[in-house]
Order: structure tokens, then sequence, then C-alpha cells
């Protein structure tokens, strides 16, 4: 049975080729939010950026096409969310952008852990 339950999207930026410990920063973050046991979790890479700095990011610029954005966006109830972005913030430092918004989750079997 799928029914609809509040959530919280918590959606991280990191430039490609940030690293902590001689690991993918997004790495890093992804592993944050397995060991906080997010419900879902998933990685992109970006085709153009910029941020703070107003410097493109593109393939097709190759000094900067290593550096294209890494988006990892993870889903769970406002709680959870909360507490692992706080430790994901630390981590990230100056090096990136976190991002969170309420968002609607279908919980459905295994999902419905999610609530409670």
């Amino acid at each position: 049975m799928e029914r609809l339950i509040n959530g919280t999207k918590l959606t991280i930026f990191v430039g490609g080729d940030e690293r902590r410990e001689h690991h993918p920063l997004y790495q890093v973050v992804v592993d944050i939010l397995l060991k906080h046991d997010i419900a879902g979790v998933t990685v992109m890479k970006g085709a153009m950026s910029y941020g703070g700095r107003r410097m493109i990011h593109s393939a097709q610029n190759e000094i900067t096409m290593n550096n294209l954005p890494i988006i990892v966006e993870a889903a769970d109830r406002h709680e959870r969310i909360a507490t692992v972005a706080e430790r994901i913030a630390t981590v990230l430092g100056e090096h990136g952008l976190t991002q969170i918004q309420p968002t609607m989750i279908v919980a459905r079997g295994s999902e419905e852990r999610s609530e409670g």
C-alpha cells in the first residue's frame, strides 16, 4: 500500500575534484548519509556550473572539466535530515553548498520505516 508522508530533501553541491583524506568529497558525504541510515541517496554529475568565485566549470573547457559539479540528493524524515545536515556542513566547510527543502515521499513497503 502506498501513501504520502512529509519528508525533507537534502541537496549537496560539491566540485568533482574536491577531496577529503584522499577520497572524493561526494563519497565522504554518501558514506555519512549511509552511516546515518538515510532512506535514499542519489549522486549525479552536472554538465556545467559556477559558484561564488564566478568561474564556469564545463566539459567544454579543459582547465575546469575535472571540477564539474557533483550533486548528492537525499530524502528522509525532517529530523533525520536535520541531524545529518549539520555533520555534512562541518565536513564540507567552504567547499560546497547545502540546500534543505520540504518534500513529500511516497512510502511503500519497507520505506514505511522513514515515518516512524
